[in-house]
């Protein structure tokens, strides 16, 4: 179900935060070789998304604590090379929190 994830979520943010999904995407699109330039842009999006896009507050809220223990395994595991032996559990448990957040929610595309 994790493309089903990818999916819903994405279209939550399309519907929540067009503007800012747009501009960001349109900036990308334009700076293929140096995304960086897009810095500003993706801090748009993300404080849209934080503020306005229910489905990611909802699993921010029921999950970030799993959230925050995959961010600090991927921290501690960078140097020595071994996030998928010690951070992929994590980010399996963290999606399927997810996931069980968004089961039983109507497609944001259908809302349109």
């Amino acid at each position: 179900m994790s493309n089903a994830l990818d999916q819903f979520i994405m279209e939550d943010v399309a519907r929540n935060c067009p503007q800012q999904f747009m501009e960001y995407h349109k900036c990308v699109s334009k700076n293929r070789e140096d995304p960086t330039l897009c810095a500003y842009r993706q801090r748009d999006l993300s404080m849209c998304i934080r503020q306005k896009v229910p489905s990611v507050q909802k699993v921010m809220s029921h999950c970030g604590s799993l959230m925050a223990q995959y961010e600090t395994c991927l921290r501690e595991n960078m140097d020595s090379r071994t996030i998928n032996e010690n951070c992929i559990p994590l980010l399996n448990k963290m999606r399927q929190c997810a996931e069980a957040q968004i089961q039983d929610t109507p497609s944001p595309i259908n809302e349109l």
